[in-house]
């Protein structure tokens, strides 16, 4: 390796110095941080359970407990970090802090042996206190929005307001059917458990992911699995809002109501809303920081040179040469290099 003691593989691991690795397997690596739960950082997860150890945030570990409900707990090697406080991992000095981005999800601080700091972003949300962004002097960063053409010019409290306010008015007209990924999904279900009086339905799956976001302190009101005699009931009423996660199945064609979509792609850098139709809307609320938010939250890491992640889409490209032209700062996309060694 050159100068610069970070890389990302073809397969999205991401490796920061002689010791960590994150998000991936890597056979020449023995320990792997989990940033977060999303499927496109869980790459070879259950390779990695078996042959290295687990670092992540006590949050990420719970919610994997609801996820895979297997031998998780009785493992030693999934180890929970606290938020903040430098841990030692074999050579290296680890530090994680939240990212904003979902429950539980970190960016990871690493300071190698002769004091030198790389760091990983992870998915990440913008704002963050700058006390809550890692320092480091080298960064990979996650590039999902970094186009310039990615630029929101509203917040995101102005995309729930835009869904807590249609959601109420759509319900007068039949049920709600509500579809996003994890973080986004479980800040909806926070949103909507404003309007009074309208059953909340979610598959077995989301019913125990939103206890675990309840016990960290998310205030959801009631929420029935769709199995429940109350779910049956209140389907049958034809007024609910019933939400879908990741391995849920969306219905095809829904016979009444309104879907909505939570999503910030494809969005219009103007308004949060788009009405596709009377019966389908979509709304863009994200967990992910826009193209200024993704180079302000670069500028406050401190980095000279920054890797944009190009493994897993987005526009580590464009970003890269924003980074270099608009922050005066280092930068590159991260090469996709094939390799043939197994688990790499």
């Amino acid at each position: 390796m050159n100068d610069r003691v970070l890389n990302v593989a073809a397969s999205g691991v991401i490796s920061l110095g002689p010791d960590i690795s994150c998000d991936g397997f890597n056979r020449d690596y023995k320990v792997r941080i989990q940033t977060h739960i999303h499927l496109d950082h869980m790459h070879n997860f259950h390779t990695s359970k078996g042959l290295q150890d687990i670092y992540l945030s006590a949050a990420t570990f719970e919610l994997l407990l609801a996820e895979f409900n297997a031998d998780l707990a009785i493992r030693d090697n999934l180890i929970p970090l606290e938020l903040g406080r430098p841990h030692v991992v074999r050579s290296s000095a680890v530090r994680l802090l939240a990212s904003n981005h979902m429950l539980g999800a970190v960016q990871v601080e690493v300071e190698l042996k002769n004091g030198f700091r790389v760091g990983y972003s992870g998915d990440f949300h913008w704002p963050l206190e700058l006390d809550d962004v890692i320092q480091v002097d080298q960064l990979i960063v996650d590039s999902t929005y970094g186009s310039a053409l990615s630029v929101r010019e509203y917040s995101q409290e102005e995309a729930e307001q835009s869904l807590l306010q249609l959601a109420a008015d759509k319900l007068r007209f039949g049920p709600l059917y509500i579809k996003a990924h994890r973080g986004t999904l479980h800040r909806a279900v926070q949103v909507v458990s404003a309007i009074e009086g309208c059953p909340m339905i979610a598959s077995p799956r989301l019913y125990g992911e939103i206890d675990v976001y309840r016990s960290f302190g998310y205030p959801i009101g009631p929420v029935c699995s769709i199995k429940t005699p109350e779910a049956v009931e209140a389907i049958k009423r034809g007024r609910y809002i019933r939400f879908y996660g990741t391995g849920d199945q969306f219905p095809v064609q829904p016979k009444s109501g309104t879907t909505f979509t939570l999503s910030a792609f494809m969005a219009n850098p103007k308004s949060p809303v788009i009405e596709y139709s009377e019966r389908a809307i979509g709304i863009a609320m994200s967990n992910h920081a826009d193209f200024n938010g993704t180079l302000d939250y670069i500028q406050a890491t401190g980095a000279k040179f920054a890797m944009t992640d190009n493994s897993r889409g987005g526009h580590a490209v464009e970003l890269a040469q924003a980074i270099k032209q608009r922050l005066g700062i280092e930068a590159a996309p991260s090469e996709l290099l094939p390799s043939r060694e197994w688990g790499t």
